[in-house]
């Protein structure tokens, strides 16, 4: 896993907490979180492909 994707896991990671590990709903977190990070995170995860982001999530859920 990349650095950018390991950001990215814990940014939805903390949406999940949020809601009880609910993952539709921690992704609704986190677009309507995303501008209170800070830019180094918000760098971070603009980085990434769609196709990184889905392996994050794919991990997150395939556990």
């Amino acid at each position: 896993m990349t650095h950018e994707q390991i950001e990215y896991r814990k940014y939805v990671l903390q949406g999940m907490a949020s809601y009880d590990g609910d993952v539709a709903q921690a992704l609704v977190w986190c677009g309507n979180h995303f501008i209170k990070l800070n830019d180094s995170q918000c760098n971070a995860i603009n980085k990434l492909s769609a196709k990184e982001r889905n392996q994050v999530i794919h991990e997150l859920t395939m556990r």
